[in-house]
């Protein structure tokens, strides 16, 4: 974030592709399922060369709170 630009994107808790709009319409969810993402535009800008190479990144959400609570120190 320092380097490049903000962008937001969505994202699709169960399929994992990148949105343009609240809803997603490869798996046919609502808003519930649905996560507004802020990353550097240098990342986006990534995931769109990534998919015209059809090589299709997914993100996996995970909530840091439970992440957090999982892991032992």
């Amino acid at each position: 974030m320092i380097s490049s630009d903000i962008y937001v994107i969505y994202v699709c808790e169960i399929c994992g592709f990148m949105k343009h709009s609240a809803a997603c319409s490869v798996c046919k969810v609502g808003n519930n399922k649905v996560h507004k993402i802020v990353l550097p535009y240098a990342c986006k800008l990534l995931f769109q060369e990534l998919i015209s190479m059809n090589i299709k990144p997914k993100l996996k959400i995970v909530d840091s709170k439970i992440k957090l609570e999982k892991k032992q120190w």
